[in-house]
């Protein structure tokens, strides 16, 4: 089961978004694990190699939730734990490790694009949090 029932109040519209915000982790997760698989695929590496350190990476992904979780909700986006400019060298890494490796690199263009984007507003010394401007539809 991918979701718990549970009950958000009388507007059947909230429900919804609910389980449409819960299938936006899912699907986003399974596909940066398949984009790894491939990317190890592509270097001899399989699946079951690859399972230790993608379940490593997923078991500290709670406290990396809470963590921007509350960064978005007070909108304070320190730059303490991590600066944008970091994340953004990160990503275009990955990006040119999957262009080398011959693998398509729809889905870490699309993140070095998003990177890039905050960026280009200023956000290089605040937190990866600070992305959550580029995301929403007021910042487009």
């Amino acid at each position: 089961m991918l979701t718990d029932t549970d009950y958000r109040g009388a507007d059947p519209g909230l429900a919804a978004l609910y389980y449409q915000a819960q299938m936006t982790v899912f699907w986003t997760s399974m596909l940066g694990y398949h984009q790894a698989l491939a990317l190890g695929r592509a270097n001899g590496v399989t699946a079951k190699e690859l399972l230790p350190y993608a379940t490593m990476q997923m078991a500290m992904m709670p406290h990396f939730l809470e963590l921007y979780g509350e960064r978005v909700d007070s909108g304070a986006h320190p730059g303490d734990v991590d600066r944008l400019a970091m994340g953004a060298a990160s990503a275009d890494h990955v990006l040119h490790t999957h262009e080398e490796a011959g693998v398509d690199t729809v889905l870490p263009a699309a993140v070095a694009r998003i990177f890039r984007a905050g960026m280009d507003r200023g956000f290089a010394e605040n937190s990866f949090s600070r992305l959550i401007e580029v995301l929403e539809k007021s910042a487009a």
